[in-house]
């Protein structure tokens, strides 16, 4: 008995079971294909029956997708009203065109989807866009659902079930989108759509494509917004320049290309706007210091495909505009790497004003003063600025490299002059491609400006190679070639050296002959001028006539000239020396201020002859002379007063088993191009009567028309390892006529792997004779030169110049 109740519980308990299973089957049928009333009917019966949807049938049944629909096949159709198809012209498409259209509102699922399941976000539908890839379909279910941001529900007519899936009525068509129709559609990208609507870029970006849009979302342009606020005072869309609001939209275009996900990473696309970028993963880098997240992948559109992305991406110019409107000049130089002129700038005392100040820099890179410090023989380094005087001297040759007020490049004139905070000017040159900066010191390195107008919040960079040293601060410096005496050239134009050479027909005031070899800058009679107070022009040193200046033969060839004389200041003294050119030319002055020169013993004081301001020295037929015109009670020698041609000079060679190159023994291996042949064997014209090498009368070409090289294992500069910055590269150059263009490149190949330095010839005038290029090791890019085992050779290469010069002697040297 006990064993039939139980019987009869268990059949009780199992029949509520399987009823209750047949209710819940029943639910989930009611889910996948929604009540059917009495009679179901498919997709195509349903449009049939609907006197609304007839152009919509009429559509279908002209592109044969009426059948489509009478399949078992689940879709989801949101279907245009004829309203909806009356505001299209849909006769002018073809039928290809057309299908895609009528395709573009169909999404192939499993489940009917509801109206009250649906989520804001992006399906897929049967349409297709650039590389057969389906189209997206963007819901929005804020406030009243909206499709593709045209098209709402007709009210009363959606969730019509069917056997083969579910239809929603819309009053409008959802034509295949673009990549524009795209960023209306989702109200997260709303300013990205507004600002391809001001920048009139909707008509370009709904072309034919494909285009690929990196879309910055609107937590993006709101931070971007932020940016520009700060930097310019732009705070919205309407305030930014049309210019630059379209080259900002456009660094987010590219153009023939449909990038799908899949096959993004690693690419380094050219955008519509001409600069590039590189993407890695899901992350974008570009010209700014912060990267990108790529956030939305693969909204297809019928022209194109849109990624969404977090941030607003900066072409370089945007970018470099930003940081120039709110980095001040100490910190822009930080931003490009000017840490060595920085750190002067602090150890001088000058932050705050450059802080502040309104200026202009001329500002060196740090392998400028790399390259500076190995040239000058009092300081080694900043390090070596300890004294108050040290740091003042410092502080002259910085203010040196500063203008007051802002200096762009297009203020900048051929021939003009630019005068610094020291006082002292620089000369523009502007004959060249890139323009040349002069000091007042004629033997210093020009500087090339290599980047010009980075601008800062306080003013604007630019960026040069060299050192820009003033004439006042050789001595102090150390400046090689600038202290101590040079030896006479050429007797021929010695005008005074009081011993001969240079007769005078009168002379007064009180100037003395002194015979004292021992107190001589030469061994032979000078001027000396002691314990008398100096006048004007009438207590005269010296002077002679027109018929004995030998350096009339200049004329007007003042670039090829200096003006010479030899000065031992024993004691300050402040005015000016005048020297006097008079005749046919009229009276012409020029003052020298003797109060640049310290009590340093004897020393050559340069000034090339374009500065005197005779314009032609053949009009110098009256009298040449030179006088004292201040009030200190003077006590200085003079003597050597010279013109000489402007010629360079070569240094010897250190020690032989660091040549590389000298063309008579010490090597090379091969050599071609348009130069290739033997060492040129002449003494006369050699730099230390051995052969040398020589291109002349060939057009430069690129590296392939290479000069010379050799392996590895003869490069016995390797022996330099590590020690960089005690070494430098040296060769002898004679340029016989001026480069016009280009570079010589040299080249270290092995384990380091390629290097190429280029050294930019266009620097050395034609016709100076043989000279020595000094280069710092450490500037050249190779940070180990034991692992130069591969080659080491040079080309001129990047220019078309026609080639005439000589090179010898290329070598390594230690300091």
């Amino acid at each position: 008995m006990i064993m039939v109740k139980i019987s009869k519980i268990l059949y009780k308990y199992m029949f509520a079971f399987i009823a209750l299973t047949c209710i819940t089957s029943c639910d989930e049928d009611e889910v996948k294909y929604p009540l059917l009333g009495e009679e179901p009917r498919n997709l195509t019966e349903i449009l049939t029956e609907t006197a609304d949807l007839s152009s919509l049938l009429a559509a279908l049944n002209q592109v044969g997708l009426d059948e489509t629909f009478e399949t078992e096949t689940t879709f989801t159709v949101f279907a245009p009203n004829n309203n909806a198809f009356d505001a299209i012209n849909v006769s002018s498409l073809d039928s290809t065109a057309l299908r895609n259209v009528l395709l573009n509102h169909v999404l192939e699922t499993t489940t009917a989807d509801y109206t009250s399941t649906m989520s804001s976000g992006y399906l897929t539908t049967m349409a297709t866009g650039p590389d057969g890839n389906n189209l997206s379909f963007y819901t929005n279910t804020e406030g009243n659902l909206k499709f593709n941001g045209v098209a709402s529900l007709v009210a009363g007519m959606y969730d019509k079930g069917a056997t083969n899936g579910i239809l929603h009525e819309v009053d409008a068509v959802l034509a295949p989108p673009t990549i524009v129709d795209h960023t209306l559609a989702n109200p997260d990208y709303s300013m990205l759509a507004e600002a391809i609507n001001k920048a009139d870029l909707v008509e370009a970006l709904s072309g034919a494509g494909p285009f690929t849009l990196f879309a910055p979302n609107n937590d993006a342009f709101n931070a971007f917004m932020l940016e520009v606020n700060g930097a310019f005072g732009w705070s919205t869309l309407d305030d930014i320049p049309v210019d630059v609001l379209t080259e900002v939209l456009l660094y987010h275009v590219v153009s023939g290309s449909n990038i799908v996900s899949a096959v993004i990473d690693g690419r380094t696309p050219t955008t519509m706007q001409g600069e590039t970028f590189s993407i890695s993963g899901t992350t974008i880098e570009d010209s700014s210091y912060s990267n990108t997240n790529i956030v939305l992948t693969d909204v297809q559109g019928v022209n194109g495909i849109v990624h969404g992305i977090d941030k607003v991406l900066l072409p370089e110019d945007v970018f470099q505009s930003i940081l120039s409107a709110t980095l001040n000049m100490a910190d822009r130089c930080a931003d490009k790497g000017y840490t060595t002129f920085l750190a002067a700038i602090d150890k001088a005392g000058m932050t705050d004003d450059f802080k502040t100040n309104e200026l202009t820099g001329f500002i060196p890179t740090n392998d400028a003063f790399t390259i500076f410090f190995v040239g000058i023989e009092n300081y080694s380094s900043l390090d070596d600025f300890v004294t108050e005087e040290d740091i003042a001297l410092l502080k002259s040759l910085l203010e040196y490299h500063l203008y007051a007020g802002k200096l762009l490049s297009s203020n900048l004139t051929n021939g003009g002059t630019i005068s610094t905070v020291f006082g002292d000017d620089i000369t523009v040159d502007l004959s060249g491609d890139n323009p040349k900066l002069i000091p007042s010191f004629a033997d210093g390195p020009k500087a090339t400006i290599e980047v010009s107008n980075i601008g800062a919040s306080n003013g604007v960079i630019h960026q040069i190679n060299k050192i820009l040293i003033p004439s006042d601060l050789t001595q102090g410096l150390g400046v090689a070639g600038a202290g101590g005496l040079q030896p006479v050239a050429e007797n021929a134009f010695v005008y005074f050296d009081f011993n001969g050479t240079g007769t005078y027909d009168s002379w007064w005031g009180d100037m003395a002959d002194v015979n004292d070899a021992a107190a001589s800058s030469d061994g032979t009679i000078f001027k000396d001028f002691n314990g008398a107070q100096g006048g004007d022009w009438t207590g005269m040193f010296f002077r002679n006539g027109g018929n004995n200046f030998t350096p009339a033969a200049i004329g007007t060839d003042l670039d090829a000239y200096e003006f010479k004389f030899d000065i031992n200041v024993k004691a300050p003294a402040t005015g000016v020396i005048k020297f006097r050119f008079q005749g046919s030319i009229g009276d012409v002055f020029y003052d020298w201020d003797i109060s640049q020169i310290e009590e340093s013993g004897w020393v050559t004081v340069v000034l090339p002859a374009n500065l005197l301001g005779v314009s032609d020295f053949s009009l110098v037929d009256g009298e040449f002379g030179a006088a004292y015109s201040g009030d200190s009670m003077l006590n200085f020698s003079i003597d050597n007063v010279r013109f000489e041609e402007v010629k360079g000079g070569i240094e010897p060679v250190a020690e032989d088993a660091m040549v590389y190159f000298d063309f008579n023994g010490t090597g090379y291996d091969s050599w071609w191009g348009d130069v290739a042949g033997n060492p040129v064997t002449d003494a006369a014209n050699s730099a230390d009567g051995t052969p040398f090498f020589k291109a002349t009368g060939v057009q430069g070409g690129g590296w392939t028309g290479l000069f010379f090289r050799n392996g590895g294992d003869n490069f016995t500069p390797a022996t330099i390892g590590t020690d960089i910055n005690n070494y430098v590269l040296k060769f002898d150059i004679n340029v016989v006529e001026a480069f016009a263009d280009g570079v010589i490149k040299f080249r270290f190949q092995g384990s380091i792997g390629d290097v190429l330095f280029s050294w930019d010839p266009t620097e050395i005038e034609g016709g100076k004779g043989w000279q020595t290029i000094t280069i710092p090791a450490a500037t050249i890019g190779v940070s180990d030169f034991s692992q130069v085992d591969g080659e080491f050779g040079a080309a001129y290469s990047d220019g078309t110049s026609m080639l005439n010069f000589s090179m010898d002697n290329i070598r390594f040297e230690k300091l």
